[in-house]
């Protein structure tokens, strides 16, 4: 079997508001533009099956490059994870099934992620403008702050405001839908589209046959009058990942425009309402909580939230191999003594969470990181990081002394 084999441009293509289309939400190149060919044309267009054939043949294709950092730090890819969540597809499978060309079946196509815009009514202090409207307008109206956003990769600048076209969203609901059994939406903030509620409206012939997979603020469940939760219903299952990323302490700097009490109350309701729900908190875990990853655990636990973890890995700035080694060593220390004496104890008196599953998802995601943290030493580009907080903090109008202050001997 080939060491770089993935199941990703054989049943999954990833879809961004801009027009971009790629194989995975790791993947940072382009196989296609949906504005120019349709999705069944990209599917099996040169750039997919170049693609295909180089993950077939042990070449690491630099459009993965986020994964071959995962892996060469000690971390769980997005590739590796992804083997097992569709397990239905292997290297065997695919081999049987592909043309000479590496063409395959638009059939196989199993699972899409949408993003219907970059309408967001937060501004976290890790997005970007192409992941936020708030940051849009932002950076509009600061030269500054748009340049240094620039400056450190935050934003690919555009004069033109793109979002996902209606002839993509019919091509998904009419031609697509019968054979998927996956659709993950993202943002911005899907929750707060309008077309996101007429989207799941024109599946609903297949929405048994779905599973729908969000990664959401959760700071709303109701959008002009539109409740998501009796659309959510119908669906095979809904997979639902709270982006979270904080304690309720640091909960307003890290996501700028929250309120954690109206998310709080949303993830009690859904917990009783949905009985197809699977609901886990996510931290993107970036130098802006990493130093309070276990009291974000034990946080998720007490709202009876399973843990969850991504990675920031762009921009540098934020990327937590930045960390002093003397932080790293305390972060380290503090996560290994809470897993090894305190974890089972907590989730037992502190949650209605089932206790193994809970202490196994901490430990998988919780290494994850901690791992990545360790797995390489870039603490000479600190600077990094201190520069580009302050250019935030000079636009909120806040100080990350006043939230971190174990920040403050090294800055």
């Amino acid at each position: 079997m080939s060491n770089t084999f993935c199941v990703m441009p054989f049943t999954h293509l990833n879809i961004k508001h801009e027009g971009k289309v790629s194989a995975c939400w790791r993947y940072p190149d382009k196989l296609g533009n949906y504005h120019n060919e349709t999705l069944a044309e990209i599917w099996n267009n040169s750039n997919t099956k170049l693609l295909r054939k180089e993950l077939l043949t042990g070449t690491k294709s630099t459009g993965c490059r986020s994964c071959w950092d995962l892996e060469e730090s000690n971390s769980n890819s997005t590739r590796q994870q992804c083997e097992k969540t569709y397990d239905y597809i292997n290297q065997g499978i695919v081999e049987q099934n592909l043309d000479n060309d590496y063409d395959f079946n638009i059939k196989n196509l199993k699972s899409i992620e949408i993003r219907f815009d970059n309408i967001c009514n937060l501004m976290c202090r890790f997005c970007s403008p192409d992941y936020s409207s708030v940051w849009e307008n932002a950076v509009k109206n600061d030269d500054i702050l748009l340049q240094s956003m620039i400056k450190y990769g935050t934003y690919r600048k555009s004069n033109k405001h793109l979002f996902l076209t209606n002839e993509i969203i019919e091509e998904i609901t009419t031609k697509l839908a019968p054979n998927l059994n996956e659709i993950l939406i993202a943002g911005g903030e899907a929750l707060y589209h309008e077309k996101h509620y007429d989207f799941l409206q024109n599946l609903q012939p297949y929405a048994k046959n779905i599973r729908l997979s969000y990664n959401s603020n959760l700071t709303t469940l109701k959008y002009k009058g539109k409740n998501v939760t009796k659309l959510w219903k119908n669906f095979k299952s809904i997979w639902l990942r709270v982006s979270l990323d904080a304690t309720p302490k640091i909960y307003n700097y890290v996501r700028t425009g929250g309120n954690i009490n109206k998310v709080i109350n949303n993830v009690d309701y859904l917990n009783k309402e949905l009985k197809n729900l699977d609901i886990s908190g996510t931290c993107t875990t970036c130098i802006y909580n990493i130093t309070k990853i276990v009291e974000i655990i034990k946080f998720f636990t007490e709202i009876n939230l399973y843990f969850h973890t991504s990675l920031v890995q762009y921009p540098k700035a934020l990327n937590i191999k930045l960390l002093p080694l003397e932080l790293k060593e305390k972060i380290t220390k503090e996560y290994n003594n809470f897993i090894t004496n305190d974890a089972e104890k907590f989730i037992e008196s502190n949650s209605k969470l089932d206790v193994n599953k809970q202490l196994q998802r901490i430990k998988k995601f919780g290494n994850n990181v901690i791992n990545y943290m360790n797995s390489e030493n870039l603490e000479n580009e600190w600077n990094l990081f201190l520069e580009y907080t302050k250019i935030l903090d000079t636009h909120h109008s806040t100080n990350y002394l006043d939230y971190y202050p174990e920040f403050k001997i090294y800055s």
